[in-house]
């Protein structure tokens, strides 16, 4: 018997979308399905280890995977384009290069930084976001030091806005990478001026009490500056000012206040929360059974209608979850609704130090960096399997 193929286009590969097509691949077998993947990089990146390319502890090449190492080329096509328009009626997605239709769309496009509309922070600020833009962090950064060692006048300060989870992991990745750029450009490591800018009162906010613990425990011990319930007010060239009117001067001002929604998601009437798009129970958008979105665009709910976090974890889980889904659709099958695991959170706290929540037990220290390595191997396996575990081994 014969049947009509459906095809299936997911768009972006970050975790969610490069989880669904890998996961459908082995699911739905070939004479269902036709798959195709879109990204505008031809690489995958650990946006869980930005903070660590940013601040220069490992190689910009060390965070990325080409996709087409990732995935089956017979059951998956992968075209390197940039989405710039979606008619939902049509069932039709527009790229600078290509036009597909569907019959099924993954949004995997991930979101953007959320700025709060503050003056000048798009035009001079750096952001912990993306792959390109935390390698501009990486070069700029080794710059300054460059150019401070040749014009040493007065403080080299590098100021850092928001501590949430990426915004505390780069400023202990950056506090154990300046010796190492102080003693390659001849700077005085005293010279060098950490300045941690948050607009609540306390840092972490929101975050589990041991988790915050340690990290409070851990800056303690690091020469930085805390500039706490006070927000940015506007960025300007070379210097950051607050809304108490204190003026920070800095050539190097790295924002990490959080991810909003995707904008080319939010002119389509969807129902959002911070720009990003509720789901219902099964990562549809209501009223629209072909249409998922996935990771940072989207928001998911617990049975007490609370919001998930939007992680990493979250964003894999969902991309398993929605092969499922359509995998079901195509065999005629009902399928039961989205249920996340949480297993915990662990965040790096500098070299051979984290925190966190293993399934509801607090880790810490080398016990809790050795956790968060464990966590980046179960990934790498499921992307895949063993032999791509071995090839990472190999490369640390």
């Amino acid at each position: 018997m014969e049947f009509e193929k459906k095809k299936v286009v997911i768009l972006g590969g970050g975790y969610a979308g490069l989880m669904t097509a890998v996961t459908l691949q082995k699911k739905v077998h070939p004479s269902r399905i036709e798959i195709v993947l879109v990204n505008k990089n031809d690489y995958h990146y650990f946006t869980t280890k930005v903070h660590e390319m940013g601040a220069g502890t490992v190689t910009p090449e060390a965070i990325k995977l080409p996709i087409r190492e990732l995935i089956d080329p017979d059951r998956v096509t992968f075209i390197q384009d940039e989405v710039t328009g979606i008619d939902l009626e049509r069932r039709e997605i527009t790229c600078q290069h290509h036009t597909l239709h569907y019959d099924f769309i993954v949004f995997g496009i991930g979101g953007t930084p959320k700025t709060f509309s503050i003056p000048g922070l798009d035009e001079h600020a750096f952001f912990l976001f993306d792959w390109e833009g935390s390698y501009r962090l990486r070069e700029h950064i080794e710059d300054q030091f460059l150019e401070y060692s040749q014009q040493p006048l007065g403080q080299l300060n590098i100021v850092i806005g928001g501590t949430g989870f990426t915004g505390m992991e780069f400023i202990h990745e950056l506090n154990d990478r300046i010796p190492i750029f102080c003693k390659l450009y001849g700077v005085n490591r005293e010279e060098v001026h950490i300045i941690v800018i948050e607009s609540n009162q306390h840092i972490l906010q929101g975050y589990p009490e041991a988790i915050v613990m340690d990290a409070v425990n851990s800056l303690k011990k690091m020469d930085c500056e805390y500039i706490c319930g006070t927000p940015v007010e506007r960025v300007e060239k070379a210097v950051v000012i607050l809304q108490d009117g204190t003026k920070i001067e800095t050539k190097t001002f790295i924002w990490a206040g959080g991810i909003k929604g995707h904008p080319l998601l939010a002119e389509h009437g969807f129902d959002l929360l911070d720009g990003r798009v509720k789901l219902n129970e099964y990562c549809e958008v209501p009223g629209y059974p072909d249409v998922y979105v996935l990771g940072d665009a989207s928001v998911s709910f617990n049975e007490r209608g609370e919001p998930y976090p939007p992680t990493a974890q979250i964003a894999i889980q969902q991309g398993q979850y929605c092969a499922y889904n359509i995998g079901m659709k195509i065999y005629g099958q009902p399928a039961k609704p989205f249920h996340y695991i949480y297993r915990g959170m662990v965040m790096s706290l500098g070299n051979r130090n984290a925190s966190g929540l293993v399934y509801d037990h607090h880790v810490n220290g080398r016990f809790g960096s050795f956790m968060k390595w464990v966590i980046e191997m179960r990934y790498y396996f499921m992307l895949g399997g063993l032999s791509l575990v071995r090839k990472e081994w190999k490369q640390r």
